[in-house]
């Protein structure tokens, strides 16, 4: 087992940092496209999260969105996000989050994320279930496609055609409401705490889902590859993760209902994981 604490430290540390920034008028740096953006709040709550960690840390490699990869030969890496929701954030919309995975080769073994404007703390560890503070966390047990709600998340590769197809498809269904937050740690935190059913997470990128996943499949969530078998490596960043009830097959149905994407197809202006 891994002593979380310091991870917490870490992530509120990152917190603080947002927290001090929020409100504020920001330059923007764009880095893939204009919603692929990196402000001074990104940098300096990272710079606050590396330097918590390495104190309690030292050995451990650090894989973070704008520092990427500090190397220490370790089994072990921390995997962070230092805002997700960047746009979110720079327009004043207090959905953002701090998220710190930690892994052991391919297996994510820990997990927290931080909501600092609401002050919530969200963890897991292998085996030891997921928690917001200190209440335990588990999946809802909807099981009607017409009461659940239901996330997508993307990265920034992915073509708008396939998206459209599929929230057509899950309309066509009668869900009760489809969201795109552009915070997807947070929506496995929606998805643990039981408030909503279901994620469709289509090539995110590794941060952006590292300690969500290992939160919500702690707290009973089903997590499968789009074909619906388990999962071989959790680095994978295609898969349907849901409540774990009839719902999770019925999701399948609709994913493979949807055309592929193909390789010209238009691409997303922008996309969850900001």
């Amino acid at each position: 087992m891994v002593d979380l604490k310091p991870v917490i430290s870490a992530a509120e540390s990152g917190g603080e940092v947002l927290r001090r920034y929020f409100g504020k008028t920001l330059a923007q740096v764009e880095k893939s496209n204009a919603a692929d953006i990196r402000t001074s709040a990104d940098l300096d709550s990272e710079a606050a999260i590396i330097r918590s960690l390495k104190s309690s840390f030292p050995k451990y490699n650090i894989l973070s969105e704008e520092a990427g990869l500090l190397g220490n030969k370790s089994d072990y890496m921390f995997v962070i996000d230092p805002l997700d929701g960047s746009n979110n954030f720079v327009l004043g919309i207090p959905n953002f989050a701090v998220s710190i995975g930690l892994m052991r080769g391919n297996r994510i073994i820990a997990g927290v994320i931080y909501q600092p404007v609401i002050n919530e703390i969200y963890y897991a560890q292998a085996g030891q279930g997921a928690f917001l503070g200190n209440r335990r966390l588990h999946v809802s047990s909807e099981g009607d496609m017409a009461r659940a709600t239901i996330s997508y998340t993307c990265g920034y590769i992915n073509s708008a055609r396939y998206e459209e197809t599929l929230v057509r498809e899950l309309h066509n269904k009668r869900v009760k409401r489809i969201i795109e937050n552009w915070c997807p740690s947070h929506e496995f935190c929606l998805l643990a705490a039981g408030r909503i059913e279901a994620i469709v997470n289509n090539k995110n990128e590794l941060y952006d889902y590292c300690a969500g996943k290992i939160i919500a499949k702690e707290a009973g969530a089903r997590i499968t590859t789009f074909g619906g078998k388990p999962e071989r490596d959790e680095h994978s960043s295609t898969f349907l993760a849901t409540n774990g009830t009839g719902i999770h097959g019925k999701m399948l149905r609709v994913i493979r209902s949807c055309r592929p994407e193909r390789r010209h197809a238009p691409k997303r202006g922008n996309r969850n994981n900001l």
